[in-house]
């Protein structure tokens, strides 16, 4: 599945008030999940945004997500080109790790909100604290 975000993350240490305000204008939460995602080394180019690649695995499911955005900055969002692809493969995280090596590895929970097409993420992520996402999907890039 191809698409494309547009993604905004910022530190956040007031989750109670951040779900308040999403209350407040009607959005809904829509699940919590576990989630750990294991980033693989890619080559990088300096005339594209930076690849990434990783695979995500949530409730003994997996998905390999491939995708191209520039480093965020502060304050500015980035559009991120991303695809999906659910796979059903023991092995597949073995191979990964052996061909391309791991980059880093990211363990978290994340409180997914929903308000039409935008998804708000409250996510505590393991040894960085409290990250808030907003993310508008299927953004129209320019």
């Amino acid at each position: 599945m191809d698409k494309a975000n547009l993604e905004l993350k910022h530190r956040c240490f007031k989750f109670p008030e951040i779900r308040d305000a999403l209350r407040e204008i009607g959005a809904t939460k829509v699940a919590t999940k576990k989630q750990k995602d294991y980033f693989f080394n890619l080559p990088r180019d300096a005339r594209k945004n930076s690849p990434r690649l990783k695979l995500r695995i949530e409730n003994k499911q997996q998905e390999l997500i491939y995708y191209e955005r520039p480093n965020f900055n502060k304050a500015k969002g980035a559009v991120a080109d991303i695809k999906l692809y659910p796979v059903k493969d023991e092995q597949l995280l073995p191979f990964l790790k052996m061909a391309l090596g791991v980059r880093a590895i990211v363990e978290k929970k994340r409180e997914v909100w929903k308000l039409e097409n935008t998804v708000f993420h409250l996510d505590n992520v393991k040894g960085v604290g409290g990250i808030f996402e907003i993310e508008l999907q299927n953004h129209k890039k320019r």
